[in-house]
């Protein structure tokens, strides 16, 4: 880390105003003070009220600033910003341990005319210095972020949806930055409880309200159902709330960080510290809508590019300070911390064969930026083949199906994106994918296209080797992977009773079709089928190798349930062809590929339509994908839509409207992102 002090705010009894200052330097020096006169600390606290001007918060920026660093200190806090930049900032941690002054704006301190902490070169969080404590261990991606909105109000609906399509669009535009899932309006604390811990976040993002106490006790963060049900969130309430902690918690509630002179700990965002989370990100006084989606976009555009917390604080506190309107909102976000800017989450480790600009390039994956919803389809057919969770009580599965389930009769339900999105997502995290089309005829030598449009079995494991070792995979395998496949596949299909013993290199498929004459048919298909899965067995040694076949009832119901169930399919759903995974994708099978008694092994994802209700949400989130904020006329034509009595609407529709120009503001912004 970077040069780092940490400034304390003590109790002092022997002082002039019962307080002192104490600055320690990382080398080890410390320098103490009295602490300065506040003056009046209601008139401090209230620099946030709408009523309060400009002039009062800067006032109060200077009183803070001279109080703390002007008097006996400001020499040696001079010199140790001299050799501040923003390359090389200096850290302060701030800790204020009288309750009674932990509530005051410290964020606003000011100096020569100048706000402390909105420089970039000065880094700013409360709490203190990182501790002796496990470190996080490093992970591949994507990190998991749950938003949760705590009231179904109509208009604090709206601007929730703004903020959620915020960070949405800066996190979720490229597959395996981030996975974001949204719990709308817990019923009780044991529902947002039972959430968290099944989904494991890194970060917990809340939107919603922090109300103050009946009994004048520190804030608390309420919330109310769909069905009406109100409750509430104190800090005693954290302590055992979740099993699973996230690493980061973000309060995007009004006057979560305050707290009263009677509280000690200091507040919800404290006790979240305390339970073992190790950052938290709260709002000091209420902020407005335009405000609140402004900070989540640029904070988690630096969380986005892995940047340390106390520089993704800054970034927004800059970005809210470009703000036309003079309301000191910039100040009120609180970064409160026990562990270093870099240390509250886990590095998102590096695929070896490429990156997340990689994915974007390649053609098939390009449209991956514009896949908005199926928060929950992604995450479940994601952890089919690849869950992140270590636990000896979770089903390891080897084979996905992801098949439809439409409720507006449109056949197009997303399947193809949702295992694109998947493909991308595993390759990422260190798998080695092949992808197979099967809507698409076979090419053999010569030119001509073969297999028919249905395939049978054969053309099936042909396409599979040939998208393998296609340059124009996202990965590809070594084309000599397959020559001890094609050796043995050239003498069994002819009808050599036997596979050829010995090893064989270098050779080509001749492309013969499957002798059924020459006798020993089943005998002969079943070591094809056991030569091809140890050609990718042996392939994939280096790391599980995940093969999807798209569009599988292109392939005729007696290869798929036959020779491909027997040979390829119930193997590796057994784990006898480990590290092998398989993704079935197709809209459904007019009889079960699968027996009922092998069902168990294979994970199942349904994709069907986009509800009504979710409508706006996710047309806020497409407009931010498109890097657009939805204009008058834009909301306008989407309201006109959704007047319509369906309670489902096509998952298409979006890209539709972009296309036949129905939305102006989407078809210019989906141009200008082609021109770039």
């Amino acid at each position: 880390m970077n040069n780092a002090v940490w400034l304390r705010v003590v109790a002092l009894p022997e002082s002039p105003f019962g307080f002192g200052v104490c600055l320690e330097t990382e080398e080890g020096h410390q320098l103490s003070a009295a602490l300065g006169c506040l003056g009046d600390l209601a008139v401090l606290r209230a620099v946030f009220d709408s009523r309060a001007s400009e002039e009062d918060r800067r006032e109060a920026g200077d009183i803070l600033f001279e109080a703390v660093l002007g008097g006996e200190l400001a020499v040696p806090w001079a010199e140790l910003c001299a050799g501040a930049t923003r390359e090389d900032p200096l850290r302060v941690v701030l800790t204020v341990e009288p309750a009674v002054l932990r509530s005051l704006p410290w964020e606003l301190m000011r100096y020569q005319g100048a706000w402390l902490w909105r420089r970039p070169e000065l880094l700013l969080r409360r709490g203190v210095p990182a501790v002796s404590a496990i470190p996080v261990a490093p992970e591949l991606g994507p990190r998991r972020v749950m938003v949760v909105v705590a009231t179904p109000a109509s208009q604090e609906q709206i601007l929730a949806e703004q903020e959620i399509a915020a960070l949405s669009g800066v996190l979720e535009r490229s597959p395996g930055l981030a996975h974001v899932e949204v719990l709308d309006c817990p019923a009780s604390a044991s529902v947002l409880a039972g959430a968290v811990d099944d989904f494991r976040p890194h970060v917990v993002h809340f939107i919603g309200h922090g109300m103050p106490r009946s009994d004048g006790g520190s804030p608390e963060l309420s919330f109310s159902s769909d069905q009406g049900v109100v409750w509430s969130l104190a800090g005693d309430d954290v302590a055992d709330l979740f099993r699973w902690q996230p690493g980061v918690v973000v309060l995007n509630a009004c006057r979560t960080a305050q707290s009263d002179p009677s509280d000690w700990i200091g507040g919800i965002a404290q006790a979240f510290l305390d339970s073992g989370v190790r950052a938290v990100i709260s709002m000091q006084a209420d902020i407005d809508s335009p405000a609140a989606v402004i900070f989540s976009g640029k904070f988690y555009e630096g969380f986005a590019e892995h940047r340390p917390l106390d520089v993704c604080v800054s970034a927004a506190r800059a970005e809210l300070g470009r703000m036309p309107e003079k309301t000191g909102a910039w100040a009120l976000p609180v970064l409160l911390m026990c562990s270093e800017p870099d240390g509250a989450l886990p590095h998102l480790l590096s695929a070896p064969d490429g990156s997340v600009k990689d994915v974007l390039r390649h053609k098939q994956y390009a449209d991956l930026q514009l896949f908005v919803g199926r928060s929950e389809e992604r995450r479940n057919a994601w952890w089919v083949l690849d869950d992140p969770r270590v636990d000896p009580s979770i089903p390891d599965r080897h084979v996905l199906v992801i098949s439809r389930h439409p409720q507006s009769g449109n056949p197009q339900t997303g399947r193809t994106w949702l295992a694109n999105w998947c493909l991308a997502t595993w390759f990422l995290r260190g798998h080695h994918i092949i992808s197979v089309d099967l809507a698409q005829r076979l090419a053999v030598p010569g030119g001509q296209a073969g297999g028919g449009a249905k395939k049978d079995w054969l053309a099936v494991l042909r396409m599979i080797r040939e998208r393998a070792v296609s340059s124009d995979q996202l990965c590809s395998l070594p084309n000599d992977t397959f020559g001890e496949f094609n050796a043995q596949l050239n003498r069994l299909v002819s009808g050599a009773a036997r596979p050829f013993e010995g090893e064989v290199y270098g050779q080509e498929d001749e492309w013969k079709p499957f002798n059924f004459d020459a006798g020993h048919a089943d005998e002969r298909k079943a070591q094809i089928l056991d030569a091809f899965r140890q050609a990718l067995c042996k392939a994939s040694i280096v790391r599980p190798i995940v093969i999807a076949l798209d569009h599988a009832e292109m392939v005729t119901e007696e290869s798929l349930s036959g020779e491909l169930y027997r040979g390829l399919i119930r193997p590796v759903a057994y784990g006898e062809a480990t590290p092998l995974r398989l993704v079935l994708v197709a809209p459904e099978f007019s009889r079960p590929v699968i027996p009922e008694s092998d069902s168990h092994l294979v994970g199942r994802v349904l994709v069907g339509d986009f509800k009504k209700a979710h409508f706006m949400r996710l047309a806020r989130a497409y407009s931010s994908r498109l890097k657009c904020v939805p204009n008058e006329a834009t909301i306008r034509l989407l309201n006109a839509y959704i007047q319509q009595p369906n309670d489902y609407f096509p998952v298409g529709i979006f890209h539709l409207f972009t296309q036949k120009n129905f939305v102006e503001q989407w078809s210019e912004a989906a141009r200008a992102l082609e021109v770039r």
